[in-house]
């Protein structure tokens, strides 16, 4: 079994750039806490920050998201995902450095706006370099790994970021996106890149290299494969066909249209699950729970258990599937944000909870580890695989900007609510879109397991597919 190693290496090394995103996600959490202290020696500022300073960083955020897989997609097309990708670490380098030099409001929005332009083309970059080095057998694992690079990036802040100082946790997070380059450098060009560009052999060396084979012509039918699915998404000039045409397909054709649908149904439903939220109001709820490690230590804990539960992911999605995963997940959330909603309805009407104070803790932990080890990992697996492989950079394009947008937009919402009703019927809100989430999944998404790339498409298509 020594071939996989080379794939799950190369996709690791790959997935290293997903940490920056984790660091990107979870700084807000120390640093505006930070500069929220009017005794703070080295606020960069001079002043405390406030919740419109904070509002507008976040935006800012959100706007930089949707910019970046644009970027990353025109790259990825035309100088190939393994340049788009080593690309990504100037850019959080660049958003890092920028942290560390800030003097004003508006510099710090500015910084911010980068790590979202950042975060929203590593996710494409990722996505579309897995896609293309991942065999049928283990196309799901490494799809996993966006989870676990993402929730080791957020370790990281949450470790780092309330005992270190302010231009110490730049650093930090500088020194990642430096990392990640420096191993990325070993890593190989896709195989679809190079067919494409009409290098074969080195086309051949690389998936010698990642199947670990032991002369070339272990490979040469899974060439063969690559060749056909760049023909398709290539003119008849050889060029790459323009993506008004990709999009158009992807719009009209049944298959496409319901990878689509599926895709965006499930990063919806995943950013609107309230896992921000949930990680937003994480030392409200220790502090409910009277629990002893306090909020700082609590947080620290909390991230450790969304690494740990993201690292279980790949054993077991190949045995069990994706669809079973996802609606078992979606049921568990369901539950978790019920039990916080009824909580917190308890105290609203002063019913006494003192018998129950561990309820608060013990669902936020169910929560995190259900969603690392379910939808959030899982989710992106599918969006890795489920669409043609000629439409998959306009599909995945769509999934990322319509994630950024989602994760937005529910943070907005319930800001909203909980200003205007309370944070009971936020977690009620956020239960029913999970609920939601087990039905879309139950209707809608289809099970890849065990399918290779064609196959994929027929059933999307509604044709069926008997494997001997």
């Amino acid at each position: 079994m020594h071939w996989r190693y080379n794939e799950f290496l190369a996709g690791a090394a790959a997935n290293f750039a997903t940490v920056s995103v984790g660091c990107g996600i979870a700084w807000p959490s120390p640093i505006f806490q930070k500069l929220s202290d009017s005794n703070l020696q080295d606020n960069p500022f001079g002043k405390v920050l406030s919740e419109r300073d904070k509002m507008w960083s976040e935006m800012g955020l959100a706007v930089g998201g949707l910019a970046g897989p644009l970027l990353a997609c025109w790259i990825t097309k035309h100088k190939g995902p393994r340049i788009a990708l080593l690309l990504s670490s100037v850019l959080h380098i660049a958003g890092s450095l920028l942290f560390m030099i800030v003097g004003s409001v508006s510099l710090l929005i500015l910084a911010r706006t980068i790590i979202g332009f950042a975060n929203g083309y590593v996710l494409l970059a990722v996505t579309l370099y897995i896609g293309e080095i991942a065999s049928d057998h283990y196309r799901g694992a490494l799809g996993c790994y966006i989870q676990i690079g993402t929730t080791l990036g957020i370790l990281i802040v949450y470790c780092a970021g309330p005992f270190v100082s302010y231009l110490a946790l730049q650093a930090i997070c500088c020194a990642v996106p430096i990392l990640f380059g420096t191993l990325f450098l070993y890593m190989p060009e896709t195989p679809h890149y190079l067919v494409q560009r009409g290098q074969s052999q080195r086309a051949i060396e690389t998936l010698v290299f990642l199947r670990g084979a032991r002369h070339a012509d272990e490979v040469k039918p899974e060439l063969e494969e690559i060749k056909q699915y760049v023909k398709r998404r290539d003119g008849d000039d050889g060029l790459p066909a323009p993506t008004i045409h990709h999009l158009k397909h992807l719009l009209t054709r049944r298959g496409h249209k319901k990878a689509l649908l599926i895709s965006l149904g499930l990063v919806m439903f995943q950013q609107c699950s309230g896992i921000d939220i949930i990680l937003a109001n994480s030392e409200l709820l220790f502090v409910e729970s009277n629990a002893s490690l306090g909020p700082v230590y609590g947080t620290i804990v909390l991230g450790v258990l969304q690494f740990l539960s993201s690292c279980l992911t790949p054993f077991f999605i190949e045995r069990t599937g994706r669809r079973p995963i996802l609606l078992a997940s979606s049921i568990g959330l369901a539950n978790a944000l019920a039990t916080l909603g009824t909580y917190f309805v308890l105290i609203r009407f002063t019913i006494p909870v003192e018998s129950v104070r561990w309820l608060p803790l013990t669902a936020l932990v169910g929560f995190v580890v259900l969603f690392n080890a379910g939808f959030g990992p899982v989710a992106w697996a599918v969006v890795m695989e489920i669409f043609a492989h000629e439409l998959k950079p306009i599909g995945v394009t769509s999934c990322v900007l319509g994630s950024v947008l989602f994760d937005y937009v529910i943070l907005q919402l319930i800001t909203v609510l909980i200003t205007a009703a309370g944070i009971d019927w936020a977690f009620w809100m956020l239960a029913s879109i999970c609920a939601a989430a087990g039905l879309f999944c139950w209707l809608f998404v289809i099970e890849t397991r065990a399918l290779n790339l064609i196959e994929i498409q027929k059933r999307l298509s509604g044709v069926k597919t008997v494997r001997l």
